[in-house]
């Protein structure tokens, strides 16, 4: 099944389950007719994107866009992080050019802030897949929740990790935190969710 009929039925379950989500009504909100007139980003668009940040999106991630460019305010990505319940929303290329401006913007250990991580925090947080930085110009933000928590795409994996795996910012605390190897993984996870 291609991403674009699972995120299909992935929008269908979310209409039919939003209180048990315990998210909003999008169909009385409106955040799905907003989705539904979401056209896809060009092949011109990705492109640019990438020349613009020296980056190759996988296939997966250009395949999405092609079909979306963003969801406005409807949370198409349900997902557990770390035990926790967080539905994001798909930011559009020009959302995540956007956010490059002031968010991963600079490249930044966590090793940098001792007023925020112990030595024991930065052990507790420590995962081979990801390097240990706050902050990275080779993370990019594609999804987000409560405008504080990102799923991010990793171009700089650590030395178990594998280019363009899912990482999460979760902010207060702060922490970033490995989700899956890829934008397919992570939907085929979120269909095994709401198919169970």
């Amino acid at each position: 099944m291609k991403i674009d009929d699972k995120l299909k039925k992935i929008a269908d379950y979310i209409c039919e389950n939003f209180e048990d989500l315990d998210m909003d009504d999008p169909v009385e909100e409106g955040y799905i007719d907003d989705y539904v007139e979401i056209c896809g980003a060009t092949d011109e668009e990705i492109k640019n994107f990438e020349e613009k940040f020296g980056i190759s999106l996988p296939e997966d991630v250009k395949e999405l866009y092609r079909y979306k460019n963003g969801s406005k305010f409807f949370s198409i990505l349900p997902c557990v992080i770390d035990k926790r319940d967080m539905a994001f929303n798909l930011m559009s290329l020009q959302a995540m050019e956007k956010s490059k401006g002031y968010f991963q913007n600079k490249d930044a250990l966590l090793t940098d802030f001792p007023d925020y991580f112990t030595k024991e925090d930065i052990e507790k947080m420590k995962d081979e897949r990801i390097k240990p930085y706050l902050f990275n110009k080779k993370w990019f933000p594609f999804a987000e929740y409560c405008d504080s928590c990102y799923l991010m795409l990793d171009f700089d994996p650590g030395v178990e990790g594998k280019e363009g795996q899912i990482i999460c910012y979760i902010h207060d605390p702060d922490e970033v935190v490995y989700v899956t190897g890829s934008l397919t993984e992570l939907v085929e996870n979120i269909m095994e969710e709401i198919e169970s």
